[in-house]
């Protein structure tokens, strides 16, 4: 192996090496120019788990000497990664660069991942918040004494800068590693007088050149940021977008927007759209993840779905009955809701009402839905009526079902405009009284009492109110 480590040596005296133990027998024999090939056409993110598969393929791509090496990671590197043009920094080779920049996620210290570490090129660690504050030195106020004697040490390090507000306005300081003053103030001590200059002027050329090269690469990772950005929402996008467009064997949509962003494989997903590493799939199965969580969540919630649903459909109604407006804008007379309706004492057997829409969009379409299966169900006699509203029989059956005693009736016999109104039994004594009518009981009959219509719409939010419950609790 050490031939491939060797930067002269030509790949076809790969042939002639031994395999390793524990390598893979039947991978161990493929020709290095077979190899090398392969690994110029993988991105890097297939590139580390290929190390994986053997000894052999480990020791071949994390040399950190062979130039062979080097170039297949440089080769994945540029071309599969927009924005990572850049060479490595100097003295960082090319797998330890596109770990920094790429591959590893946690803080270099403390290993943490609650947070996205930054990574400060000018000392070319990657640290979490916390980490970063225990490690550096603020100039000008917190640089301890010892690192201005016999010079400040700081005009021949590289530095961040650290931003902070102070009477609301953006303050920019220099910080500096304070292992980074140590080692440079134990390196100066031991610098002779007379060489001192040279070294001072050497230091400052390299902090110069890493202060620039950091700039530039923060720059850098600015722009790939936000092509990150878009490139994972252009996926979460098209994940949405391919749910949404599903329908079932009637055409019918089966995942509304609206609701797929409530998921919580959603928010996860969205919530790391800012993370600066990008796999070739930043989040594995994030379809099947979504649509099992709307399935699970639209089983949890069907129930409290369609109730909601029927009461706006109650509401519409009851708006339409009690206002004299008609459906929309429609000016179609049948459009509108009246009492002698079959859809108000038919309504629990329409089944777009027992079983309404999971999102309604326009609920007079589905009001109107609703009156035309209940004026089907009266033509077929599905089920016997209650009576119409407008009727004194709906009315007697609406109190009957209501456990009430309102006074829904008025006196035809009378006249003008301070009538009163009665429940059944008292507009009977009304019509027998010897002061009013004096009429027999035989004699009495329905076509002597009218209605208070105004008093009767009144009743509907309550009839509503039963026919509702009479329905959840069989599903129940």
């Amino acid at each position: 192996m050490e031939s491939f480590n060797d930067p002269h040596s030509s790949s076809s005296s790969m042939l002639s090496l031994k395999p390793l133990t524990g390598a893979c027998p039947t991978l161990i024999h493929m020709p290095v120019d077979i190899f090398i090939e392969i690994c110029c056409h993988l991105p890097f993110v297939d590139l580390f788990p290929l190390m994986g598969v053997c000894r052999q393929f480990h020791y071949w791509l994390h040399s950190t000497t062979s130039h062979i090496t080097q170039s297949i990671w440089r080769t994945s590197r540029t071309k599969f990664e927009e924005y990572m043009k850049l060479d490595p920094p100097e003295g960082m080779d090319e797998i330890s660069f596109i770990k920094l920049s790429m591959v590893e996620r946690k803080c270099q210290i403390c290993k943490s991942d609650q947070e996205i570490p930054d990574i400060y090129w000018a000392f070319r660690l990657r640290l979490c918040r916390p980490c970063f504050r225990r490690r550096i030195k603020i100039a000008p106020d917190n640089i301890p004494a010892w690192a201005k004697d016999p010079i400040d040490i700081t005009l021949v390090l590289p530095h961040e800068n650290l931003s902070s507000m102070q009477s609301n306005v953006n303050i920019v300081k220099n910080v500096y590693l304070t292992s980074d003053l140590e080692k440079t103030l134990r390196e100066c001590l031991s610098i002779p007088p007379e060489e001192l200059g040279d070294w001072i002027f050497k230091k400052q050329i390299i902090a110069q050149g890493k202060i620039e090269d950091s700039a530039k690469r923060g720059e850098n990772d600015k722009q790939r940021l936000t092509w990150l950005l878009k490139e994972k929402q252009e996926v979460l996008r098209k994940t949405v977008q391919s749910l949404v467009d599903t329908t079932d064997e009637f055409g019918n949509k089966i995942y509304f927007n609206r609701t797929i962003l409530i998921q919580p494989s959603y928010k996860k997903a969205n919530d790391s759209l800012r993370m600066p590493f990008m796999d070739t799939d930043p989040w594995p199965n994030l379809y099947e993840r979504i649509k099992n969580d709307y399935d699970d969540w639209k089983k949890n919630n069907l129930l409290t779905i369609q109730n909601q649903n029927r009461r706006l459909i109650i509401r519409r109604i009851i708006q339409l009955v009690t206002s004299y407006r008609r459906l929309s804008d429609i000016k179609d007379s049948k459009s509108g809701i009246f009492l002698n309706e079959p859809v108000l004492d038919c309504l629990e057997w329409c089944p777009s009402f027992i079983k309404p829409p999971e999102v309604i969009n326009d609920v007079d379409d589905v009001v109107r839905q609703i009156r035309n299966e209940a004026r089907e169900y009266l033509r077929n006699k599905r089920h016997r009526r209650y009576g119409p509203f407008s009727t004194i029989e709906g009315c007697i059956s609406l109190l009957t079902q209501c456990n009430e005693y309102a006074r829904l009736f008025k006196c035809k016999l009378c006249w003008g405009s301070g009538r009163k109104s009665y429940n059944y039994t008292e507009m009977t004594r009304h019509l027998m009284c010897q002061s009013t009518h004096n009429l027999y009981f035989s004699d009495v009959d329905d076509s002597m009492i009218e209605l208070d219509y105004e008093r009767v719409k009144k009743l509907m939010p309550r009839w509503f109110g039963i026919v509702l419950n009479r329905i959840i609790k069989p599903i129940k």
